[in-house]
């Protein structure tokens, strides 16, 4: 396989997109979606693998594994709708009238463990919506109870228990009919594969084909039961309706997209991408070809001015950074040695191989990510290396550590670093070697406020780096740590937000 570049390898799907997305059956798919992190093709791709063709044995295993998995989580999800059936919310909307809907996740063990609803992903929105003489409800996206749909119970009983919020489920859109549909789509989905194979002209066409199967169990029929939903949204709002929508344009979005644009013309779609992206992770771009394939909102709102998307026939706008408001406060500079900090992502396999490198750091403070705990990692608590005897737990606020750091030291996935750099503290990523890196820097800055290591051996001589540019040019830093907060993202003030969703 000659050398090609993740570019070559998004047109080369796009190619592919453009007829199999006319089947809502193809958007599940994972290797068209570009997810590095759901499928291996452009791992593959980029690091000139050379795969078997599938054999008949290789295809059965797959196909059955896809059944396995996905029966179980419809069965789980089919006592999910039963049980909202019985005890579940009325909506209390008037279908009527012009309403803003929310369509947002619902992290049911956040929930469950508050013993209320907050949510975390439009903070600063609903107090402006509501002086704004605006109405709206929630479209819960429910998080958190695939393996156990009991703690339904729970999160229903605390959603009661507000009166001021509106909620339409989609267990309350959808009927008997449409949980059949979805059945009927998880028996065909695995032979719908055969048709997007590719005639084997390229090693490219061998990858895309040995990894459409290789895939097939990690798909599951989420983004299906979000395209009869929008279906059922479609046809139930009479009045103008407004979708304010968290944005990370993967399968489930599309499909939902694909559906109301496809049926109702009173309804407008805000896409809201206010979450960091990366450079790299290709299934968060939109590209001309997805405007083309109706896959998307009517607009897209930015965290910030810098946009990877590489499409001139969307609509983009700048829109607000809600979970980032402190990205804006001022920040202490720090320069003092050996005041170094961890952020763990939530593949504790990235974070392992991070604490491994960091290995010869000797006082290290160590902040989990909320989807991990400190048992994850006990074997680097009290360990056999005397150094890490001053290595630590701390549940202070990120902002408030930024304050007391000179480096923090973040695996490839997390966008936490790109909060560093934005808040003036240098970070070193670190990287797997062996796998392909999806980091949420650019290069301005590089080797300057933060650097990319694969091992131990560069860590101490990317530290030693970055330490004496801080202290030696802290107009610099500051200067590259305000060039990456203005282009990354915007301040969520009144004005910002009433302009992003046009409410004025």
């Amino acid at each position: 396989m000659k050398n090609i570049n993740i570019i070559e390898i998004s047109n080369y799907l796009d190619n592919i997109k453009k007829y199999a997305y006319k089947d809502i059956a193809h958007i599940q798919n994972n290797v068209l979606n570009k997810n590095p992190y759901t499928s291996n093709f452009i791992q593959n791709c980029l690091q000139q693998k050379k795969l078997k063709k599938p054999n008949k044995l290789f295809l059965f295993r797959k196909i059955i594994l896809f059944y396995i998995k996905n029966l179980a989580i419809f069965g789980s999800y089919t006592i999910s709708y039963a049980i909202f059936k019985l005890i579940g919310i009325k909506s209390k909307i008037n279908f009527n009238k012009d309403i803003y809907l929310i369509d947002t996740f619902f992290l049911v063990n956040k929930i469950i463990e508050n013993n209320s609803f907050k949510d975390q992903y439009f903070t600063g929105i609903y107090e402006i919506l509501t002086r704004s003489g605006k109405d709206f409800a929630f479209l819960p996206r429910v998080y958190g109870i695939e393996k156990n749909p009991f703690k339904l119970i729970q999160l229903l009983r605390i959603l009661k228990n507000d009166n001021q919020s509106k909620y339409l489920f989609e267990y309350e859109l959808l009927t008997l009919y449409d949980i059949l549909k979805i059945l009927f789509f998880i028996f065909k989905y695995p032979f719908k594969q055969f048709e997007l194979l590719q005639k084997e002209v390229s090693d490219l066409d061998k990858n895309f084909n040995y990894e459409l199967f290789c895939s097939l169990p990690n798909t599951s029929f989420e983004a299906y039961v979000r395209y009869l939903v929008g279906k059922k949204i479609a046809k139930r709002f009479a009045g103008n309706l407004f979708i304010v929508s968290w944005q990370e344009f993967q399968n489930l979005e599309k499909s939902f997209y694909r559906s109301i644009r496809e049926s109702n013309n009173n309804i407008f779609i805000y896409g809201c991408e206010f979450l960091i992206k990366y450079e790299n992770y290709l299934s968060m771009h939109i590209t001309d070809v997805d405007v083309e394939l109706n896959i998307t909102p009517h607009q897209t709102l930015l965290n910030g001015k810098y946009n990877y998307s590489r499409s001139s026939k969307h609509n983009f706008k700048h829109g607000v950074s809600l979970r980032y408001k402190n990205i804006f406060r001022d920040f202490n500079y720090n320069d003092h040695d050996g005041s170094f900090l961890a952020l763990l992502g939530y593949d504790v396999k990235e974070s392992q191989n991070l604490l491994n490198t960091v290995n010869s750091i000797e006082d290290l403070t160590i902040k989990l990510h909320p989807t991990t705990i400190e048992d994850q990692f006990s074997l680097f608590n009290k360990s056999k290396s005397k150094s890490k005897s001053k290595w630590k737990y701390t549940y202070i606020n990120l902002y408030n550590l930024f304050d007391k750091t000179s480096i923090v030291f973040a695996p490839t996935m997390t966008g936490t670093a790109l909060e560093a750099v934005a808040s003036g503290v240098s970070v070193i990523i670190i990287a797997d070697k062996d796998k392909f890196a999806v980091n949420p820097l650019v290069n301005y800055g590089q080797s300057k406020i933060w650097d990319i290591v694969n091992d131990d051996k560069e860590l101490i001589e990317k530290v030693n780096i970055l330490m004496k540019y801080r202290k030696n040019n802290v107009e610099e830093i500051t200067l590259i740590s305000k060039w990456y907060r203005d282009n990354f993202f915007i301040e969520p003030n009144e004005k910002n937000i009433i302009k992003a969703f046009d409410l004025c």
